[in-house]
């Protein structure tokens, strides 16, 4: 039964949605913007500029006058950065008054920018210009749904943090001359930008849509050693479970995986490392891992997600490289992507509707967002993706096996706001993987404990020792 009091806020978010779209639409034709369905004159993808709280007063010129250091999203410039307080000078000699807030937010070929003086101005934008370019969501959202006690943050530290993509940098010169000695000459395209790994035209994909497919990693003699490592200690999970729902749950929650040896190794493997350096700069951790593992027939869905959305750090600085150790595409529930994601900073989640997942809430309605793109690896090759980028994976309905290790790097720049909801925090035991790789201290290094062999989950184990999904 509906009552009174929900017919009543339905109505209320509904009317609030339309009058964003009017506001935001008597803005456009006021400041001589483009409406929707008018075509720019010029060749260039159209940059829509607005500010202030109502989005009613133009900035003054076209805002060439602030600089947006390749970042997507929504963020308050912060005066402990060299760059941000460039663009705080910048809008003042600009005379863009009590402005403390930036959006920029990418639709296809469309640009979308806007400045504003409060969080609440810029988060009603945003959701503005969704409703707008892709008439999402299609019902209101619940306000404020429950948050996960596994993989989320308490409530207050949500307006602590910052929710943009940065574009990987450039190298430097020096950089630049210092790492062409360490590369062959037949690696052109790689020695001129001075990486590591990637080339110009995939880091460029990768600031275009999120996420990169099929990066060689593991050597055949090296893919011939993990899967032996993998499967001796997939084994010691689940060859006694006593039951299928266990041995699926005990495939997907091998507990501190940070201890495991397989993983160590592979957190510090050399072509991992370029990888990651390539896109985040030379000063990064490994924070976490997951040994993902559905087995043929495991229903278990991981809802649409964003990293970000659940990750208590300052700034959106983390990334996700998934190794597969087995063939992996669509038809064994690969990972899937949407295109552009990464763009529109954090989208509002709902409980989830899965009657076997992972997490406990989605974001709705993503088939409105961009194209879907299923991951396709071959055993030894790897994806990466934005902390951003909205992505899940189906259960796996086939009869082939889908593992693959998840490990979690993030940029020193970048710091824990404070513990998630289960007691863990993000910096407490990382893999500094390039030694001194955080010159502040404050990713700490992991204390690893002897051995490191992992007895069996299930009979032989303490039935009381917990499972734990962060290191």
């Amino acid at each position: 039964m509906t009552t009174t009091g929900h017919m009543q806020s339905e109505k209320a978010s509904t009317i609030s949605g339309q009058l964003l779209l009017a506001v935001g639409c008597v803005a456009r034709r006021i400041c001589g913007h483009w409406c929707h369905g008018q075509q720019s004159p010029s060749h260039e993808p159209p940059v829509m500029v607005y500010s202030s709280s109502t989005c009613l007063e133009p900035m003054t010129g076209d805002s060439a006058g602030v600089t947006w250091n390749g970042k997507w999203g929504l963020w308050e410039p912060r005066v402990d950065e060299a760059q941000e307080i460039k663009e705080r000078e910048l809008m003042q000699q600009e005379q863009v008054k009590g402005i403390v807030y930036l959006v920029r937010l990418g639709f296809g070929g469309q640009e979308v920018r806007g400045c504003f003086s409060t969080r609440g101005a810029a988060l009603a934008f945003q959701a503005q210009e969704l409703k707008r370019h892709f008439g999402w969501p299609r019902q209101p959202l619940v306000p404020e749904p429950e948050r996960s006690p596994i993989w989320d943050h308490p409530e207050e530290l949500e307006a602590l943090k910052e929710y943009s993509f940065h574009e990987p940098a450039a190298p430097s010169a020096d950089s630049i001359v210092a790492r062409g000695k360490a590369i062959k000459s037949d690696r052109r395209q790689i020695l001129d930008r001075g990486s590591k790994a990637l080339t110009e035209a995939q880091l460029k994909q990768y600031s275009d849509r999120g996420f990169l497919l099929g990066l060689p990693v593991l050597e055949p003699d090296e893919l011939v050693d993990v899967l032996r490592d993998f499967e001796e200690l997939l084994h010691s999970r689940i060859h006694n479970a006593p039951s299928v729902e266990a041995r699926f749950r005990a495939a997907h929650t091998i507990s501190r995986p940070l201890h495991q040896s397989i993983v160590a190794r592979l957190a510090r493997h050399k072509k991992i490392l370029a990888i990651v350096e390539d896109i985040l700069g030379p000063e990064f951790v490994c924070w976490s891992a997951h040994l993902f593992c559905k087995l043929p027939g495991d229903p278990t869905e991981q809802p649409w997600h964003q990293d970000a959305g659940f990750w208590p750090l300052t700034q959106s600085r983390a990334i996700t490289l998934w190794l597969a150790f087995d063939d992996v595409d669509a038809s064994n529930s690969s990972v899937t992507y949407i295109e552009g994601s990464h763009r529109f900073a954090r989208l509002p989640w709902q409980p989830t509707a899965s009657a076997h997942h992972l997490l406990t809430a989605e974001i709705p309605d993503v088939d409105l967002l961009g194209p879907f793109v299923a991951s396709v690896l071959g055993a030894g090759e790897a994806s990466v993706h934005s902390d951003l980028t909205v992505h899940g994976s189906r259960g796996n309905s086939s009869d082939r096996r889908r593992a693959g290790l998840a490990l979690r790097f993030v940029s020193t720049q970048a710091e824990c706001l404070g513990r998630m909801i289960n007691g863990y925090r993000m910096n407490a035991g990382c893999i500094l993987p390039k030694g001194n790789s955080d010159p502040q201290g404050h990713w700490r290094s992991l204390r690893r404990r002897p051995g490191g062999k992992r007895a069996p989950r299930f009979p032989g184990m303490a039935a009381s020792a917990p499972v734990q999904v962060h290191p």
